[in-house]
């Protein structure tokens, strides 16, 4: 009854993917974004950026090889996770909103309940107010949100401290779907990257509008995969894993 009773609140949705975008990587560690593949002009490239400005630079400053691997693996402009490798190199993760500050981090968004109006969840699973202690991959994942337009979120130490907790704040089923692919898409890329460094667990808490539970998630990397690959659609995934 359940699974039919989910399946028919999303049936006819489909699920969006990531907004198309040609990831350039540069010798020296920069990143450019650009609509699609840059066209060589002589020594040059040109391409046009994601807000829409032709630009111009030379062949000799892009990473060829690392541009074209980057762009098969069909993230968008999601973060590479090249840092597995180099571990010298600071993390820069990108600040994530309180969820007492979401109604001003996007115009029109309904202020947030105070927690007293959020069911319990039965798993536990619920924001602790601590932090995850691998930032790096905190940053992925943020990264990972902001290719699929998904800003309303927090991350912190799941119910183990192994486990990587996630709060989305999602505006009806199509994004909550967005941000499910999100997740799932950045949880397999960083496990196959860097296995040992992924979190045993992703839980994940999605909340309405209104503050009120719209999905609740603990999900392996290895859950990941038929969601991340395509081989089915997020609202089976959806149906298959949710708690409630």
């Amino acid at each position: 009854m359940k699974k039919a009773a989910l399946m028919a609140l999303l049936l006819g949705l489909l699920a969006d993917q990531a907004f198309a975008v040609y990831v350039i990587l540069l010798h020296n560690g920069d990143r450019l974004v650009a609509r699609e593949k840059y066209q060589v002009k002589g020594p040059n490239v040109i391409f046009v950026d994601k807000i829409g400005t032709l630009k111009s630079i030379p062949l000799a400053q892009i990473d060829v090889q690392a541009t074209e691997k980057i762009n098969t693996l069909g993230l968008g402009d999601a973060q590479s996770l090249d840092w597995v490798d180099r571990e010298q190199v600071k993390p820069t993760p990108t600040p994530t909103p309180s969820v007492t500050g979401l109604g001003r981090v996007r115009a029109g968004v309904v202020k947030v309940n105070p927690d007293s109006v959020r069911p319990t969840p039965t798993p536990g699973i619920m924001y602790r107010d601590k932090e995850y202690p691998d930032r790096q991959v905190t940053a992925a994942f943020a990264s990972g949100f902001e290719a699929y337009h998904i800003y309303l979120y927090r991350m912190g130490l799941g119910t183990q401290p192994t486990y990587l907790f996630i709060e989305v704040q999602v505006n009806g089923q199509a994004e909550t779907l967005k941000a499910l692919q999100a997740v799932t898409t950045t949880y397999y890329l960083l496990f196959q990257k860097a296995p040992t460094r992924a979190p045993e667990r992703v839980e994940i808490q999605m909340l309405n509008e209104s503050g009120r539970e719209a999905g609740l998630f603990r999900i392996s990397a290895e859950e990941t995969a038929d969601l991340a690959t395509g081989k089915i659609t997020a609202e089976n995934y959806f149906v298959q894993h949710v708690i409630f």
